[in-house]
């Protein structure tokens, strides 16, 4: 499978604290309106922590992004192909 990149721009070759500092930054900087509430961002987090497809923690082996990114997103979706897991 061919490795894909989050859009957010993170660099993937940061150590592990700080890839979550610039993701966190990266959340800081989304506007309000992008972003699903509170409850949601941990819902759809349980639910992707519990994947097989999710690679080191962080990252969806389906289209490269960073879950803690993605999830916190109300225009995105889980990539899984045949089923979003996050309906």
């Amino acid at each position: 499978m061919e490795e894909r990149i989050c859009r957010c721009n993170i660099p993937a070759n940061l150590q592990k604290q700080e890839m979550y500092e610039k993701i966190a930054e990266y959340i800081e900087r989304l506007d309000p309106e992008q972003c699903v509430a509170d409850a949601e961002y941990e819902r759809r987090l349980g639910i992707c922590n519990a994947c097989d497809s999710l690679i080191g923690g962080l990252t969806c082996k389906y289209c490269g992004c960073f879950v803690l990114a993605r999830a916190k997103k109300v225009t995105q979706n889980c990539p899984k192909p045949g089923k979003n897991m996050w309906l």
